[in-house]
């Protein structure tokens, strides 16, 4: 079992030098608590749309990250049922990010047992098989 302590920016420096993140986001930016960034969308309502994403909870594998827009992409975002992707579901105004999942599929050792967000810092549980 280990126990790792990592920033957002550390993980947002990860994820973009892993390369998943999509090339549909841009403008990332590590603001206290909260990612914000622009994604680009072929929707009619808005081709580039500010998001801002925060963590919420992590239960049995799966990581809830809270969602906010601006009013008009949120009042269409609460009537339009949106894909969902493969290891991603959206619920508005929640994302519903399968880790242990993707984690599964890219790595094969790794599970998470817990995920707590504190000061400024994730502190994540995890053990191998």
């Amino acid at each position: 079992m280990a126990e790792i302590r990592i920033t957002i920016a550390e993980i947002v420096d990860i994820c973009v030098a892993n390369e998943f993140i999509p090339d549909a986001v841009s403008n990332i930016e590590v603001l206290g608590e909260h990612i914000k960034f622009q994604y680009k969308s072929e929707h009619p309502i808005s081709t580039k749309i500010d998001i801002e994403i925060g963590f919420k909870d992590y239960i049995n594998g799966m990581l809830f990250l809270e969602v906010r827009t601006n009013w008009i992409v949120d009042k269409f975002l609460r009537f339009k049922k949106l894909d969902n992707l493969q290891y991603l579901q959206y619920e508005h105004p929640v994302l519903t990010f399968f880790l242990q999942q993707f984690l599964l599929d890219k790595s094969k050792i790794i599970h998470i047992e817990n995920i707590n967000f504190r000061g400024g810092y994730f502190k994540i549980k995890t053990f191998n098989e």
